[in-house]
């Protein structure tokens, strides 16, 4: 039982680091962290994500000081959610770290923050918090409270479920602590199934760790349960499988020697000592000590020293045994959390070896060890058996006190539908009796209203027979004349409305064919004259490329020739030995024919750069950027994931954009700095030219075009690309040019 509490005790502890994946990840949110637009939200929410991988993977100080920084990151936020976070991931660690003093500081601040804040998720982080310190100080009873608030709140948002599983796995190791396995079998059903509703491996791999648990208990307390005992081997393996398939997916890959030792335990324990099994043993112990060192899980590392010292005292190898005691006990005192139980029997077992080997003085130390560690442990486990009890006791009672207000509610209902039964029956004899009565009196004045009109019928019949059958006929005459009339109306008014609504939905259909025909009409109109604007664009971009090219060739092969021909011819007057003032004038001359070869050069490279048709755009871009550098220009460059897989024509015209960029920059942005960054992501090239110059307003962009802008937006629309500007008065300006590789 106290092995599998162990298990479940430092799966939490892994819940807690919800990264990525170890060096790869850290190395991400740095990058994450590190960018100077990022909003403020997403900054906090990196750093704490990267407090972590950096608590469980490099060290706690370094974690505890990435959460800080987080901490004073969030000071302007108003909004206390994200405070109360960082607070608890705080106290979680420091808790771990030992330091539980000043984790429930760093709780109590939590609590404080969320207070301030709406967040029901953030809120149900809180309490889960709390609730998992609570169960590590011994506080199940209030552990349980908490984490069934936490619950509670959590089940109200939609994006609780995350929480909701490392709640449900809390709960799972509370009852394993108390054997409850009824409710140790419910939560970590619903912890495995919130687990694979997410797909997060690392809650997967656990969660199915946790259901293994389950099985291996719900076996020992019933052997003849062979099923149980399978499950366990089963989801164990399992576990153990999809953490070592993954392993380089892992933040905190304690899983894998956690299950390797239950695996290893299950076999050693429970199956006959075959050779196979024996076998698997020492295979499963293997992994587990392999990893546990690599994890630094102290607890695995320390059960398979105990586990391999107990199988040498079978066999009679005592030095073997006492070997792996030792390794054991020094490994135990380096977790700050150590298991006393596990700790102390250690020493028993070595105090047994050395009396074995017939070495009292030792066997008598190791015992006094021993029996210091029992009677510690003695007093902690008898007040942790009060309380359980005491808690087991107040669950109890609460129940009773429920069923107690659930029976005489239950009663209170009966009584209460049976007053209304009764009640029904003596209403429905009253409106009986009201209806016969109203049936009585109708029935009797319908005879006395019958015995008037037969009385005045007797009286007026002999005089008015004739006169009425006279004025019947009369009436049927017209009445028969007016249906026929009424009938030829009513067809007309119909044939009327048809037609008048026919000739309407024709006409309604004619508009809308009429002005559908028109806007297709527009639209092709349009379609001609963007393809014959971008087709003349492209020529004359394509013939200004040529020019340059032809351009930059005439002067690097004829005028630089040349230039190189006078050099050569004055070279040939020129005698070093000499000082007369002739000789100087050469020599001046020549220094300054050198210096417009190289300007000659310069201007070649520039209309057309050599090194973009050899090695392509990005390295065309960095030897741009760096020619300005050394020219006193302050530009950076930076390109990333470049494939060189574009067209020259669209890199020639890419490299135009940044050239303009960055001369605009240049002449009147008086910028301290220039940024230019070309980066590749699949099948889409950004180009951002950034800097800290003058700016000006993007609302006055179209007054403020020039020529080097309409150049810049006239290319871009050849490359079928998007431009973005982002500037503001003395903020600098960011020009971002987006458009596909081919």
């Amino acid at each position: 039982m106290r092995f599998l509490y162990n298990i479940i005790y430092t799966l939490l502890l892994t819940l807690l680091s919800a990264a990525g994946y170890a060096q790869v990840v850290e190395d991400s949110l740095r990058k994450i962290v590190s960018q100077p637009r990022l909003p403020l939200e997403q900054r906090i929410d990196a750093m704490d994500r990267l407090g972590q991988v950096v608590f469980f993977n490099k060290g706690w100080n370094e974690g505890l000081e990435v959460l800080r920084s987080s901490i004073a990151l969030s000071a302007p936020m108003k909004d206390g959610r994200y405070r109360a976070r960082t607070y608890g991931m705080m106290a979680a660690s420091c808790f771990i770290a030992g330091e539980s003093q000043a984790a429930y500081r760093y709780l109590d601040s939590a609590q404080f923050y969320i207070r301030r804040s709406n967040s029901g998720l953030i809120k149900g982080y809180v309490l889960y918090m709390k609730g998992w310190m609570e169960s590590r100080d011994h506080k199940e009873t209030d552990a349980i409270r908490t984490l069934q608030q936490a619950l509670d709140v959590l089940e109200k948002e939609p994006e609780g479920l995350k929480y909701r599983q490392a709640v449900y796995s809390e709960l799972a190791g509370v009852y394993f602590k108390w054997y409850d396995l009824m409710n140790v079998e419910k939560y970590t059903r619903l912890s495995l199934e919130a687990a694979l509703r997410m797909n997060e491996l690392e809650k997967k791999i656990s969660a199915t760790q946790e259901r293994g648990g389950y099985f291996l208990n719900l076996y020992r307390t019933d052997e003849s349960r062979k099923p149980a005992l399978d499950s366990a081997l089963f989801y164990m393996q399992h576990s153990l499988n999809l953490a070592r398939n993954n392993r380089d997916r892992l933040v905190t890959p304690s899983n894998i020697p956690f299950s390797a030792i239950g695996i290893a335990n299950i076999f050693l324990d429970h199956f006959p000592a075959t050779a196979a099994n024996k076998d698997s043993v020492d295979y499963y112990n293997n992994i587990a000590l392999d990893e546990s060192r690599k994890t630094r899980q102290f607890t695995v590392e320390a059960g398979v020293y105990n586990t391999l010292a107990n199988i040498a005292m079978d066999r009679g190898d005592y030095n073997d045994a006492i070997a792996h005691l030792h390794n054991a006990i020094a490994t135990s005192m380096k977790d700050p959390l150590f298991d006393k139980f596990n700790l102390s029997q250690s020493y028993l077992v070595l105090a047994n070896a050395y009396e074995l080997k017939r070495d009292t003085a030792m066997a008598l130390f190791n015992y006094k060890q021993y029996m210091d560690l029992y009677r510690e442990l003695f007093d902690v486990e008898k007040m942790n058996k009060a309380k359980d009890l005491e808690a087991r006791y107040e669950m109890a009672h609460k129940e009773r006190a429920l069923l107690e207000v659930k029976l005489l509610a239950e009663q209170r209902n009966r009584e209460l539908i049976q007053a209304r039964y009764l009640s029904g029956i003596k209403d429905k004899q009253l409106l009986e009796a009201q209806y016969a009565a109203v049936v009585k009196d109708k029935a009797l004045l319908n005879a006395k209203y019958a015995s008037e009109v037969q009385q005045k019928a007797l009286d007026s019949a002999n005089f008015k027979t004739t006169q009425r059958e006279q004025e019947l006929k009369t009436i049927g005459e017209r009445f028969a004349y007016n249906r026929k009339l009424n009938k030829i109306y009513a067809v007309l008014t119909v044939a009327l409305l048809l037609a008048a609504a026919f000739l309407y939905y024709a006409f309604q259909q004619r508009s809308k064919a009429l002005r559908q025909r028109q806007q297709l009409h527009n639209l092709e109109l349009d379609r001609i004259s963007q393809e014959h604007r971008m087709t003349v664009l492209s020529a004359m971009l394509e013939g200004q490329e040529q020019e340059r090219t032809r351009l930059a060739r005439d002067l690097h092969d004829g005028l630089g020739g040349l230039l190189s021909g006078v050099k050569i011819e004055l070279s040939a007057i020129h005698q070093p030995a000499t000082t007369t003032p002739q000789q100087a004038v050469v020599q001046k001359t020549m220094g300054h024919l050198d210096n417009a070869v190289e300007e000659l050069r310069r201007i070649a490279r520039s209309m057309m750069p050599e090194v973009l048709l050899n090695y392509g755009l990005g390295e065309a871009i960095r030897e741009f950027c760096n020619g300005l550098k050394k020219s006193g220009v302050p530009v950076s460059c930076q390109v990333f994931n470049y494939r060189d897989d574009m067209s020259p024509s669209r890199q020639v015209t890419l490299y135009r954009i940044m050239q303009e960029l960055v001369n605009n920059a240049v002449k009147h942005a008086a910028a301290k700095e220039i940024l230019v960054q070309l980066q590749q992501r699949g099948n889409r090239i950004f180009l951002v030219v950034e800097d800290d110059g003058k700016g000006f307003d993007t609302a006055q962009l179209h007054a403020l075009k020039g020529a080097g802008l309409a150049n810049i937006q006239s290319r871009v629309e050849i490359l079928q690309g998007t431009l973005e500007v982002e500037s503001s008065p003395g903020t600098g300006s960011a020009f971002t040019i987006e458009c596909a590789v081919n």
